[in-house]
């Protein structure tokens, strides 16, 4: 598999490359020319950093990313609802089934399985989770 570069990825790299070629300008004798100079290279300098910290940014997002949803995998999170606190309703999704988990601050708690039809309204869907429950 030949890995691809995205756009963002290769504009930040682009980005960089011109960072690291950007003209060093001789020192003249006019004073003013002396300062211009001095706040060409600072903000070149601001930049060059600026760009380095996009780029690791965007590789540490996109290697540690939590909710990163990609085809191949089976576990999918769809959706994650704080409540309150510690607390929040979590959606997912199973080789296809969904289901609704209870997460707290050292549990979690499957509350629900979803059918995979949304035919169903929300009380016949309950009524269904509290049946499964009692059984």
């Amino acid at each position: 598999m030949t890995p691809v570069i995205s756009s963002k990825y290769f504009i930040s790299l682009a980005c960089l490359f011109c960072l690291c070629l950007a003209p060093v300008v001789s020192l003249a004798a006019s004073p003013q020319l002396v300062e211009t100079q001095s706040y060409f290279k600072f903000i070149w300098g601001l930049l060059f950093v600026l760009g380095i910290i996009l780029i690791l940014f965007s590789l540490l997002r996109k290697r540690f990313s939590l909710l990163a949803n990609t085809s191949e995998k089976n576990i999918k999170i769809l959706e994650i609802k704080p409540l309150m606190g510690r607390k929040a309703l979590c959606l997912i999704t199973v080789k296809g089934n969904e289901y609704l988990l209870g997460i707290s601050g050292d549990r979690i708690n499957h509350l629900a399985t979803l059918p995979n039809k949304s035919d169903l309204s929300f009380a016949a869907t309950l009524k269904s989770s509290e049946a499964d429950r009692q059984t």
